[in-house]
């Protein structure tokens, strides 16, 4: 079978029998997901690049450990989670997030093209504070909903890269939608207008 159209599971097993193309094919697969997850989460490119490198130096290193009771990208985005946290742990500072572009796949917090330069401004000022509400949200609603916003993890995904209890994954996500509809009350009474 062509190694492109073998399952993340089949690939992590060809790995650990030998098979180096299995990593390589890993790596096209998910390493934009992986830089996108923590830029996102970190919100400064070059600490994002530096934990996308860990996360697969850590994913070479620790391969042959990787046992299939979990679905791949679910442990592989652990494994993000934890590079991204050490990452925040070192740095002791949390910028800003950045956002989708309008040409990647939609999400509710993408904001729309604008023409004038007036709107142009007001978009920009619109990003950022949109940028400043999710950056104070605490850690653990953040990254839940980056998660669910960005990656489209499902709740049980995200429970098991988070450690957290289904239950709990539910609240977290909640409780930082409530803060962002409270903190940018203004902004969606602007935008319904």
């Amino acid at each position: 079978m062509d190694t492109m159209e073998q399952s993340d599971e089949e690939l992590m097993k060809a790995y650990q029998e030998g098979e180096e193309e299995a990593m390589s094919v890993i790596f096209r697969r998910y390493q934009k997901k992986i830089f996108n997850f923590a830029l996102r989460f970190l919100g400064h490119r070059a600490d994002a690049e530096d934990a996308t490198a860990d996360v697969f130096l850590s994913l070479m290193k620790s391969g042959t450990s990787y046992q299939p009771e979990a679905k791949f990208s679910t442990w592989l985005y652990t494994i993000a989670r934890n590079a991204c946290i050490s990452r925040l742990r070192r740095r002791k500072n949390i910028f800003s997030l950045s956002f989708k572009k309008a040409s990647e796949e939609n999400s509710e917090w993408e904001i729309p093209d604008i023409k004038t330069p007036d709107e142009e401004a007001h978009q920009k000022d619109v990003a950022m504070q949109i940028k400043n509400a999710i950056q104070n949200l605490p850690v653990s609603q953040k990254e839940t909903l980056i998660l669910r916003g960005y990656h489209a993890l499902s709740y049980e995904e995200i429970s098991k890269i988070t450690g957290h209890t289904l239950e709990n994954v539910k609240v977290l996500i909640f409780r930082a939608r409530e803060q962002l509809r409270q903190d940018l009350g203004s902004l969606l009474q602007e935008v319904q207008s």
